[in-house]
């Protein structure tokens, strides 16, 4: 087993213990809304078919990498190597079409600080959020440049301008940064799907003012029942 295997190995399998270690301690001890009636628009028809376009292509795209670099440590080859260069123009389309969409909803705010200093993700108490919170606006930045540099990585691998050295360093950034964004991925559907109502809210855009209330109080002052301003 390479470096590489046994540090993602770990990293995936860390990561999917916390999550039952955080809801137990933190999630489960948090307030939760009554489900009540679904008035409130969250998402659109677009921005659920972009969500589920992100989704698809990226588990085609940890599935194929990992299945080679987790799997047999090597280089990934035939319909693979296909299949994933494939998926990952249609994730790199998707997440540029994922910034115009959402990226003004995601600019940074003085209750986003506020967020952090209550102890986000760890506190068992309500906090500060507009129509997303500084957790998820974390990850959308930081998912926009994971995918930057996974994209340009793979790109320069994949031509011999840097020389035999300069292609394997590319690979070698590449895989690294793809890991770090598949651990990411794993905790934000976890804390996202770990509120009650949220998978609701994916599926049909649609969640009750009291959810609204709870989790994104900043973003649901400015709506009223229907989510109209």
């Amino acid at each position: 087993m390479t470096g590489f295997q046994l540090y993602a190995a770990v990293a995936i399998v860390a990561v999917l213990v916390a999550m039952p270690i955080h809801y137990v301690l933190f999630a489960r001890r948090q307030p939760h809304p009554g489900l009540g009636e679904r008035h409130v628009k969250r998402y659109n028809v677009w921005e659920r078919l972009v969500h589920l376009a992100l989704l698809a292509s990226f588990i085609v795209l940890a599935w194929t990498g990992f299945s080679a670099s987790i799997g047999w440590g090597g280089p990934m080859h035939g319909y693979l190597l296909m299949i994933h260069t494939t998926s990952g123009a249609v994730f790199a389309v998707t997440v540029g079409i994922m910034f115009l969409t959402w990226a003004a909803d995601h600019a940074f705010t003085k209750c986003d600080l506020q967020w952090i200093r209550d102890g986000g993700c760890l506190a068992t108490k309500e906090l500060p959020a507009g129509r997303f919170s500084a957790g998820d606006k974390m990850y959308f930045w930081l998912a926009g440049l994971l995918t930057l540099v996974a994209l340009l990585s793979m790109l320069l691998s994949m031509i011999p301008v840097l020389g035999t050295g300069g292609q394997l360093l590319m690979y070698n950034v590449h895989r690294w940064s793809t890991l770090v964004l598949v651990l990411a991925t794993l905790w934000h559907a976890y804390v996202t799907l770990a509120k009650p109502g949220a998978l609701t809210a994916i599926l049909t855009g649609r969640v009750s003012a009291a959810w609204v209330k709870r989790f994104h109080p900043l973003w649901g002052a400015g709506h009223d029942a229907t989510g109209r301003k």
